[in-house]
Order: C-alpha cells, then structure tokens, then sequence
C-alpha cells in the first residue's frame, strides 16, 4: 500500500501546539522526529549510544512526519494544518512525498531514543542489551501502529497505570495500537489485558509487540469497533471483563460516544483513563463522562493533551 508521507519542519519551541493542531485531523499516523533533549536522556548518558551522525542533527527544529493512506486527499489536510499553523504564528517548511508501507513501518527507526516514564523504560525492539540498565523494560516496535510512548497522552496514560492498576486487574485498552498500554499494565502485574482496535494491523502489530515483553499475565488483541461492537465483540468484552481498569487513549469525538458503555464494560468501583483529549475539549468530555456516572480523581496534563482519572 502506498502512503503520503507530508513532513512540516517547526521550531522546537512551537512543537506542542504544532502536534496539537496536527493531532486535530484524523490522520493515519504520526511521528515526531526531536533531538533537542536527546542529550538529556539518561539512557544515552549511561551507555553513550548514539553515533556522531545523530549529534549532528538539528536541535533547534522537529520534524512532524505524516502519513496519510491512499483514501485520504493530502491537499485538504495540507490546507487545513496550513491555516491552523499560520493562524498560531508558527513558521515552518513543508515537504510531501510518496512512500511504501514497509518504507513508513520502519521510519522512526532512523533514530534512537529510549524513553523513561516512571519505572518502566519503553525501549526499542532492536536494543536488547539495554535491559539490564533499567528497571523495568518495554519492548516495542510499533509499526504502522500508533503507539512509542513519545506521545503526551499516552505517557500520560502509562503513569497512571502505575498508579492506579493492582496486581491481579483485569484491563481493557480501547484504541489499543501498537499495544504499548497494555503491555505496560501487564508488565505492571495485570492478570489478563484484552487490546481493542478497529485497525486489523493494530491488533497484529499489538500482539507481536506482548511476544517482545515477559509477563505472567494473559493478553488478548482483537480488531473490532466499540462504537458499533458485533455480536463476536460483545461476547468477548463480557467473558473478558468486568474490567478494574479501562484505557481510552483515543481522542475526544470517540470518548464522547463510548462514554456510556465505558460505564457498562467498566466494574464497580473500576478506573477509567481517559486521553487522547485535547485541552479545548477537556470541559466537553468531562462532562459527558459524569453525567455517566463516573467521578473524577485526577487530571492530568502535559502541554496541550489532557488525561482524566476517573472512577465508577
């Protein structure tokens, strides 16, 4: 399958409201390409990993790359990032081109960049020796798949897992990606984790992303939609669930219909992690989800992306 890759070179500084406006579109995938801190991990100071071509790299500009599949028109999502970018006083440099799937697969491979969140270090797939210098290792290659961690949302997410999800729970992650939340609940002591995703490549990049990972528990990664959930779906929620923990790192326009059946899947006096919410939205989002019946314990939020802790 052939992709539009459509890459918009920013200021470091602007990166956050560029993503944001970027995260606005329903795209296919993202990724950031930043090296302005790549010196500040303490991953690469500990094992100084990084060749000298990567020290060379601009830290002064990030590069958003953009894949767009073959059914959506680039000159629409190109005028639309445009107009937002140039409305918020963000300069910037836009390339578009064409590449094959197995060409965008293996994209952010181009650089190295373990990341810490809490005790669990998302590393990936190929540096296998780093293990030994972490606490807790994350083996992930996401693939077409949404899903390393970089991302707000989700290390919002992963930190909250952390936090709240007991050995023993019992999870169901809602837009589950490259499965990143759900082998950070497993790794984390979750009893069984079943991985949603309406993306079939999801599901199977999710899975081959658990076999990289130890953990006792049982994980489960089905293509599906939950908006509209079929007969198979629903049979496998309710033999899976009831749910301690639920995750929804998605965005705001699906939260808001699931909202009542987060309520159903979820068990009493469950969590639900909602993210994937873009600050302007929060109060909108919020609201819906009380009037379901879910009380709020903490938000949480990093730049433009808010993540909501809530409980039944």
């Amino acid at each position: 399958m052939e992709y539009t890759e459509i890459i918009f070179q920013i200021p470091t500084k602007d990166a956050d409201i560029a993503a944001a406006i970027v995260g606005m579109a329903d795209i296919g995938g993202i990724y950031i390409e930043d090296y302005s801190d790549m010196m500040e991990c303490e991953l690469v100071q500990q094992t100084n990993l990084v060749d000298e071509e990567l020290l060379r790299r601009d830290r002064e500009h990030v590069r958003l790359h953009i894949y767009l599949s073959s059914d959506q028109n680039p000159t629409e999502y190109i005028a639309f990032w445009q107009e937002r970018l140039t409305a918020a006083g963000i300069t910037y440099m836009l390339t578009r081109d064409k590449v094959q799937e197995e060409d965008y697969a293996s994209c952010w491979k181009k650089y190295f960049k373990p990341l810490s969140i809490g005790k669990i270090t998302i590393i990936p797939s190929w540096e296998e020796t780093l293990s030994s210098s972490v606490e807790i290792p994350l083996y992930i290659d996401p693939g077409m798949a949404f899903g390393t961690g970089r991302h707000e949302t989700t290390s919002c997410c992963i930190e909250a897992i952390q936090e709240r999800l007991r050995p023993g729970n019992r999870m169901l992650d809602a837009g589950c990606g490259s499965g990143i939340l759900s082998i950070a609940a497993l790794l984390w002591g979750a009893e069984r984790v079943l991985g949603v995703d309406i993306d079939p490549n999801a599901a199977r990049i999710a899975l081959e992303n658990a076999a990289l990972n130890r953990f006792s528990g049982t994980f489960q990664a089905v293509a599906g939609n939950l908006l509209h959930p079929e007969a198979a779906l629903r049979r496998t929620l309710a033999e899976v669930g009831p749910f301690q923990v639920v995750t929804a790192n998605i965005v705001a326009d699906v939260i808001l219909p699931l909202a009542g059946s987060f309520r159903e899947w979820i068990a009493p006096a469950g969590i639900l992690i909602a993210s994937g919410i873009i600050a302007s939205r929060k109060a909108e989002v919020l609201a819906a989800l009380t009037n379901c019946g879910f009380q709020l314990l903490e938000e949480k939020q990093k730049n433009d992306w808010v993540c909501f802790i809530l409980q039944t």
